[in-house]
């Protein structure tokens, strides 16, 4: 077990007043067996009345509807808490894991590399296969910010040959798939200061099995979820609409310090 303390820092600011605006976020950890919420502080601003509830994969998203007018808005979440994959539990799958989904899907390209991996993958286990597929990656893919975006799909990004921890970890899921490996998306925190991070999970022997592609590895107990989905298209941090707003400059800060 790795009792750890973690934070998540968001702001934006906008060049002119915004109102009406409606937003949702995912940045609230969820407590489970192998991830123990043990203390938890959360601070919006501005805010009027906080909605948590849950979406379809089991997300906690806080919702909400400012009609003030505002020209920055924030969100800061800090808790501390005891992560101990020894402590997983058997899920069951969920069939929608199995499929391309909206960005994690395969190309020619990325199509081409699975069925070169196919023979070297054939009695692996699902997690022994995502590992054979990750060094794969990493021999054809190197990690360059700026090239792509939020928007960027598995095989958009593996044509460009580099991208960032998103893309990877779209890149892996799509290659699992393709190989009859159910994966699903992670969204949420590694050890150390930086923005978020994504990784990938896979499906084997009926438990969630961390990979983090980007970093070659498998998850231990300095990673912290936030969120799980198909890809980021389900399990994006913020959204929100609003009216007015001029320019905005949004600022994301991120850690987990092991105690």
């Amino acid at each position: 077990m790795q009792r750890v303390e973690f934070s998540y820092s968001m702001k934006i600011e906008f060049s002119a007043p915004v109102v009406r605006h409606c937003f949702s976020v995912r940045c609230l950890p969820p407590d489970s067996p192998q991830q123990r919420i043990c203390e938890l502080f959360l601070e919006v601003s501005p805010h009027n009345v906080l909605t948590e509830t849950s979406d379809g994969f089991g997300n906690r998203i806080l919702t909400d509807r400012i009609t003030e007018p505002h020209t920055l808005f924030s969100v800061y979440v800090n808790g501390v808490a005891e992560l101990d994959l020894s402590a997983r539990e058997p899920e069951p799958l969920n069939g929608i894991y199995k499929y391309p989904s909206q960005q994690a899907f395969c190309g020619a390209r990325l199509a081409a590399l699975a069925e070169a991996q196919k023979p070297l993958c054939e009695g692996l286990a699902p997690v022994e296969t995502a590992k054979r597929l990750m060094a794969a990656l990493r021999a054809q893919f190197v990690y360059k910010g700026g090239v792509t975006n939020v928007a960027t799909t598995a095989e958009e990004a593996f044509t460009l040959g580099c991208g960032v921890c998103q893309d990877y970890a779209h890149i892996l899921i799509a290659l699992c798939r393709a190989l009859g490996v159910p994966a699903r998306y992670v969204a949420g925190i590694q050890e150390g200061t930086g923005e978020t991070h994504a990784w990938a999970e896979v499906y084997d022997g009926g438990y969630w099995v961390g990979v983090d592609p980007t970093n070659d590895k498998l998850v231990d107990e300095r990673y912290l979820k936030l969120s799980h989905g198909r890809d980021f298209a389900d399990c994006g941090i913020n959204r929100g609409l609003f009216i007015g707003g001029g320019t905005q400059k949004q600022t994301i800060e991120a850690t987990v310090r092991v105690l």
